[in-house]
């Protein structure tokens, strides 16, 4: 499965280019400022049950005057517990699955707190993930912050005389879980409607189907005479040797049919 996820996350947002500028001159650069963008903290246990203190991802991100993000950065803080050690080991990034060092070369266990020095700048959101030991133990912590940008994973698109209807399959990684999104979007053609009824977002995983579902009939259904849409999402669950990721929904149209629409991915 990390495998899996590592693949459909590794496409990022990239930074758009700051300013403008005419042919053959330097763009102008905006000026950007770094700014809290997440934070999350655990407490670190070591063996038999005891609190050998805690650990806080931080990620911050650049915004620009203009208000546009082109970057991010991130580090781990540890506070060790009287008597206890904190050794920091690897960060990862989802964005690119690499696992580097936290310190070149590896940190010393730490005995008091101590915060790391700022990762490389990435240009693509994404779930920092640092990691540890505590020290003289064979306990170990992993802290994650942050969260990549919906990455479209698969889309199914029909036309109809009533107007078109898609659907649409999302992932992203969110601190240390992932999730899944289904969206569906109904554009009615000119005078006339699409009521959408349910959408869904799952996986088949080795034959058993796990989804979930928002019924847009809850209270009434609603007829759209314009374009909209609704979303549904969940923790992505386990995935086995043969699956198939899916978005679905079912609208129904003036003509008195119910048209379902899948878009999915198997592996």
């Amino acid at each position: 499965m990390r495998k899996l996820r590592t693949a459909v996350l590794a496409f990022g947002v990239t930074a758009a280019v700051v300013g403008g500028g005419s042919a053959g001159a330097p763009a102008a650069q905006a000026a950007a400022t770094w700014k809290a963008f997440d934070k999350n903290c655990v407490t670190v246990i070591a063996g038999g049950g005891a609190i050998a203190g805690s650990v806080c991802a931080q990620v911050q991100k650049r915004v620009t005057d203009t208000g546009s993000t082109n970057g991010y950065r991130a580090r781990v803080t540890v506070t060790p517990a009287a008597g206890h050690s904190l050794k920091p080991t690897t960060h990862t990034w989802s964005s690119d699955g690499a696992t580097n060092q936290i310190c070149t070369g590896g940190c010393a266990p730490q005995t008091s707190e101590w915060t790391s020095a700022w990762t490389p700048v990435k240009t693509s959101s994404g779930t920092y993930t640092a990691r540890g030991e505590v020290f003289g133990s064979s306990s170990i912590f992993s802290v994650s912050a942050s969260w990549s940008d919906w990455t479209q994973i698969a889309k199914k698109c029909v036309s109809e005389a009533a107007g078109k209807l898609c659907v649409y399959r999302h992932e992203r990684a969110y601190r240390d879980t992932y999730e899944e999104r289904a969206k569906l979007t109904v554009a009615p053609s000119a005078g006339n409607w699409l009521e959408p009824r349910w959408v869904r977002v799952g996986i088949v995983s080795d034959g058993v189907d796990s989804h979930e579902t928002r019924d847009l009939c809850d209270p009434s259904c609603t007829r759209r005479t314009v374009t909209w849409s609704a979303t549904v999402s969940r923790t992505i669950g386990n995935i086995g040797s043969t699956y198939q990721l899916y978005a679905s929904a079912q609208v129904a149209l003036p003509s008195g049919d119910v048209e379902l629409i899948k878009a999915s991915l198997s592996g």
